[in-house]
């Protein structure tokens, strides 16, 4: 594969195939007592006096979420066989799969490592933490048209005007430092805050004005498009004789150090919470993550896509029939969408903002080792809001056990079951979480050598956290004091 089919490549992977990220929290963890679960509110404190990060090994996250379609929606099974069969199969039932979309669909996923980790409390009170991390995030969201004109193909479309301009995508890779800081204003109320200064390796947004495409009778495709794509990264944009752009290289000399810590891109956030005792066994939390944004200025290329081309059409119809190579229809609409970028005067800056979450709990502990938790998230991105629902029994055995097993209402499912442990053994911590157990399982069949793979049914909502700390001594509570992390 060439360097300009690579770059297509991952384009298209990070554009279309990834979408909403960014969530590097569970919703699983709030309610549970290790270090960690005070990301999604900085006012939370960790039940012991000091925690260290194993570096690399303290915390590691995995994202996946999407509202478009589940493993068994996409892969259908073929009828009087154990075997399933893809879009690309002619007896594949197209329409059971458009039906099941969302008109814009978005999908996630997120990597997220911390490299190091301190935090510790100061006078039984104030609470300090320190964090450095690594993290990798992309946003996208897919019109629903434009599932059904590559598998309906465009005899259905003769005529008329397709509107993709729903269709938009970011992606970042940046280190995060943070200090975060939390105390007790009244015996009641705890509040906290975090800031973080960012520094970006690369990262890429369009903003689609316009992106609509029309079928002629010949069967043709026409787009109309008003695009802007902003791109800071180890790049360089090759130009024709009109400024157009003509494939896109890779740097053959990129040095690690400087995508990962690049102090030219760079960015603040903030993090602010609190959280209530309303009765002795009855606490109400709200928190802001990650409100803030990346100023990228190292190595940016700015282009538009203002006008119109032509292109013989993207339909996997063809392909099903044996009438074209998808390979060649692929790289059809590559050349002929990269051919339409114009590369702009000048190297602007520009920012992206990371996507906002908002949290708001309650936790009831009828028992002292027994917590029932409703937790609501919010999710504010590229002017897209998502929203999350989550109901959980939290058991707590002293500082020794923290367990959750919790329910969500996402991305339009609402039969998501996850499950916490967090285990002290002496000054180590191990934990893990996830917000969606795969309870059931399907096999995809290989026609060609006969093999075979088990995966996840649903792939919808998959968010895994899981590390190891070092935890020392433990934090007196007082009578009326008892923050929702609890023992």
């Amino acid at each position: 594969m060439n360097k300009k089919k690579y770059i297509i490549a991952i384009l298209i992977v990070c554009g279309l195939f990834t979408g909403e990220l960014f969530s590097q929290v569970s919703q699983t963890q709030y309610f549970m007592s290790f270090p960690q679960s005070n990301l999604a509110n900085p006012a939370f404190r960790p039940l012991s006096k000091i925690y260290v990060g194993i570096p690399v090994l303290s915390n590691t996250y995995l994202s996946i979420n999407n509202n478009l379609l589940s493993v068994s929606e996409l892969f259908q099974p073929l009828p009087g066989t154990d075997s399933t069969m893809t879009p690309l199969h002619p007896e594949y039932d197209r329409d059971a799969f458009l039906n099941s979309l969302g008109k814009t669909g978005k999908i996630s996923a997120d990597i997220s490592t911390q490299i190091f980790g301190l935090g510790f409390t100061i006078a039984n009170d104030w609470y300090v933490d320190f964090s450095l991390s690594e993290k990798v995030s992309v946003a996208a969201y897919i019109p629903r048209d434009f599932f059904r004109l590559a598998l309906e193909g465009n005899e259905s479309f003769i005529g008329s005007s397709i509107d993709l301009s729903g269709l938009g995508f970011e992606a970042m890779q940046y280190m995060e430092t943070s200090i975060g800081i939390s105390k007790n204003i009244t015996e009641k109320l705890r509040v906290g805050a975090r800031a973080k200064l960012l520094f970006g390796g690369a990262g890429a947004a369009m903003d689609n004005e316009q992106l609509t495409i029309d079928v002629n009778d010949d069967f043709s495709h026409v787009i109309t498009s008003d695009l802007r794509l902003n791109v800071s990264g180890p790049v360089d944009f090759m130009t024709n004789a009109d400024n157009m752009i003509s494939s896109v290289e890779l740097w053959d000399d990129i040095n690690p150090f400087d995508i990962l810590i690049n102090s030219n891109n760079m960015g603040m956030a903030f993090d602010f919470g609190a959280e209530y005792m309303l009765m002795h066994n009855l606490s109400v939390s709200a928190s802001i993550v990650d409100l803030g944004f990346i100023g990228w200025k190292s190595d940016v290329f700015n282009l538009k896509a203002t006008n119109e081309f032509s292109f013989d059409g993207f339909d996997l119809t063809k392909v099903i029939e044996g009438d074209e190579d998808f390979d060649d229809m692929l790289d059809n609409f590559a050349d002929s969408l990269l051919g339409s970028f114009e590369l702009t005067e000048g190297s602007n800056k520009f920012n992206m903002g990371l996507p906002t979450k908002v949290f708001i709990g309650a936790n009831y502990k009828p028992l002292n080792y027994l917590g029932v938790g409703i937790l609501s998230r919010s999710t504010i991105n590229q002017g897209h809001l998502s929203q999350q629902l989550s109901l959980s029994a939290n058991l707590y055995a002293g500082n020794f056990l923290s367990t959750s097993l919790s329910y969500t209402m996402a991305n339009r499912s609402y039969n998501n079951l996850g499950f916490g442990v967090a285990l002290r053994m002496g000054p180590v911590q191990i934990y893990g979480v996830a917000d969606q157990l795969p309870l059931s399982w399907i096999r995809l069949e290989s026609s060609e050598d006969n093999s075979s793979v088990a995966i996840p049914n649903r792939m919808d909502f998959i968010n895994l956290r899981f590390g190891m700390n070092l935890v020392f001594g433990k934090v007196k509570q007082k009578a009326v004091d008892k923050p929702m992390l609890l023992e």
